[in-house]
């Protein structure tokens, strides 16, 4: 695939006007929260993509991450198959500059700032918002490329949906969901539930063509529940739990290397309680978090570390008038770190406010400052402003704004036995910062048909990275024993650069309907990923093309084809330290869908029907050619 040439298929493909995947979605009618302030997509300044319950289902994907990707500015990897270790970036930034929140709960680890993207289930999600750009104002400390908020489907019709899904690589995944309405006590109630559980003997996380046959299994139990309660037209009660416990099977590192022994077994609860009351033109919230992550690996050695959060936070939003509106925070977060020898903890207070104007006509504007007081590094400041304007049928959105990132508390004190001396931590580091705009052009020929073309750049300054330095006589990196499979040549630890980190590129994206029931769309990104010395950057690819064509065939029967094509990828050979170029690829996924009655659908899907060989990480593994069934009967 290496001579592919992306942009004669990007044009063939995006001057139809490609993008959402949503077969019958109204851009204005979605509400997104990018500013704090509940308002329509399309009367935000930022760039935002919004997936509704509608879209993840024309997909059929399972996981999170496999929806994503299909996304402008997104791309991601794994370390082998379903749960194995992966990763999202938002134009090119890695996991642990994206806030991820599910229902208002922030699951990005507490110890190294990255969400378990493996254990991020679609089935009973409403709306998924896509955030691209720097958002630290509203987000905090990792929001630099971008944040994501999936919603739990809660409310509305009773409804109770039960699915059953089965195909290759021994998948095997049952979930259930109910949601609805309730009067408890003469309150309204609204509700919405969901458990997973997922058995899968995957695929050999080490790359099968250098000779692993292991395979390294799955297995999760996911559960979700929302309960809102209306006590009064003025008073509320939104209760957000969440809860993850997995076990998945790896292989030695660095690959190539089969292991029966190697696993990692992960534990997540997390949960929010915010009480919101309206007093004439405010809307006052209040909210109180708590999130709790217990990792252990399970290798030539056990190490286990937990990570928790604890998060108290207001909001108050005074409508001025019809178009203007103010957003006013006060936030306090404690982070713990945890390991077997040492607790560590640290705390921020923050202070925001965010002044917002939207004619409701097409033209919008916000500015926002932000405060952040960290009892470790001190004050920083951070600012970010938006602006729309749409004309007849075409428009324009700009974007800029500041942020930072305060070191993950594994970056500072973290402990491996991959590190001189056992310590890859360093307490002499200090926050990044960075500056961020983007700019778009958009051309809206209909309601549900538009093209937007949007150039962007991120700069991050004093960036943290991960060095290598020589191990010395005794340091642990070079132990060796029966359960070790290699000596190593390098030991790393976390150091501060004097470089800048720059992230920029270009995004193309659309969506047309070609007749009233096809939809084509899709996106192009060109993404220039550098480091602080001026190099390219690992694990993100130049180019990436998706394309998405969705049908109704008749009443009961549709389909849907998604084709990605990725060029210009390099990563890391661990084993010798040397930069490798990866293989392009592209992807055919292929699904149907029939309405068996009113009640019952039964879909079907491929995945990588061409079965094209390929890698994300160098050296892991990738799903060939899989076959899915799925039932789902709702009552």
């Amino acid at each position: 695939m290496k001579n592919i040439q992306l942009s004669a298929l990007a044009g063939l493909c995006l001057s139809a006007s490609l993008m959402a995947p949503a077969l019958a979605q109204e851009v204005d009618e979605i509400i997104v929260s990018a500013t704090g302030i509940p308002t329509p997509a399309a009367q935000i300044g930022a760039s935002v993509d919004v997936l509704t319950a509608e879209d993840l289902e024309n997909q059929q994907v399972i996981y999170l991450q496999d929806a994503l990707k299909t996304l402008a500015g997104v791309n991601s990897y794994a370390s082998g198959g379903a749960g194995s270790t992966s990763n999202v970036f938002l134009r090119g930034m890695t996991g642990k500059y994206s806030g991820v929140y599910v229902d208002g709960v922030q699951i990005n680890d507490p110890a190294s700032q990255q969400a378990s993207w493996a254990n991020l289930p679609t089935h009973g999600l409403d709306t998924v918002e896509v955030l691209r750009g720097t958002q630290g104002v509203l987000y905090g400390s990792e929001a630099i490329g971008g944040a994501i908020n999936l919603f739990t489907a809660y409310g509305g019709e009773t409804k109770t949906t039960a699915a059953v899904d089965i195909g290759s690589f021994g998948t095997n995944i049952v979930s259930l969901s109910s949601q609805g309405e309730a009067n408890p006590l003469g309150y309204g109630l609204g509700y919405g539930l969901f458990v997973q559980q997922t058995d899968r003997d995957g695929i050999s996380a080490a790359n099968e063509k250098d000779g692993n046959v292991e395979k390294d299994g799955y297995e999760s139990l996911t559960g979700r529940a929302r309960f809102v309660v209306d006590f009064s037209e003025q008073i509320s009660v939104d209760v957000a739990l969440r809860s993850v416990s997995s076990e998945v099977d790896t292989d030695a590192f660095p690959p190539p290397s089969d292991s029966l022994t190697h696993y990692t077994d992960f534990e997540s609860i997390g949960g929010r309680m915010s009480l919101d009351y309206s007093a004439g033109d405010w809307q006052h919230k209040v909210s109180l978090g708590q999130t709790e992550d217990i990792s252990s690996a399970y290798t030539f050695s056990t190490s286990t570390t937990k990570g928790s959060r604890d998060n108290l936070g207001y909001r108050g939003v005074l409508g001025f008038s019809d178009t203007i509106d103010l957003l006013i925070g006060v936030e306090s977060e404690t982070e713990t770190y945890e390991t077997s020898d040492a607790t560590h903890e640290t705390e921020t207070d923050a202070l925001l406010a965010l002044l917002q104007y939207s004619d409701g006509q097409g033209r919008s504007a916000s500015f926002a400052v932000r405060q952040d007081d960290s009892k470790a590094f001190g004050k920083f400041d951070t600012s970010r402003f938006a602006a729309k304007q749409m004309f007849d049928r075409f428009g324009f959105r700009a974007s800029i704004g500041t942020g930072f990132r305060a070191p993950s508390l594994y970056e500072t004190y973290g402990l491996s036995d991959y590190c001189a001396e056992g310590l890859c931590g360093n307490i002499q580091l200090q926050p990044e910062e960075s500056q961020g705009h983007d700019l778009a052009v958009i051309f809206q020929p209909t309601q549900n048909s538009y093209l937007e073309l949007a150039s962007f750049k991120i700069t991050v300054s004093d960036f943290i990275k991960y060095g290598n330095v020589t191990p010395q006589a005794g340091d642990a990196c070079l132990a060796t024993n029966s359960n070790r499979e290699y000596e190593a040549t390098q030991c790393g630890k976390y150091e501060q650069s004097d470089g800048d980190s720059v992230s920029s590129g270009y995004e193309l994206r659309g969506r047309m309907e070609i007749f009233e029931q096809t939809v084509l769309s899709g996106n192009f990104t060109k993404l220039d990923a550098e480091t602080e010395t001026g190099a390219r950057d690992i694990r993100r690819p130049e180019e990436t093309l998706n394309a998405n064509l969705s049908h109704r065939i008749s009443e009961r029967l549709s389909g849907n084809m998604n084709v990605q094509v990725v060029r210009k990828i390099i990563d890391t050979n661990f084993a010798t330290y040397q930069q490798v170029d990866l293989d392009d690829y592209a992807l055919l996924n292929l699904s149907a869908a029939y309405q068996l009655s009113e009640t019952a659908k039964l879909s079907a899907r491929v995945e990588n029907a061409l079965d094209d060989q390929y890698e994300t990480v160098f050296g892991f593994g990738t799903p060939g050619r899989a076959f899915y069934m799925s039932l789902t009967a709702s009552f």
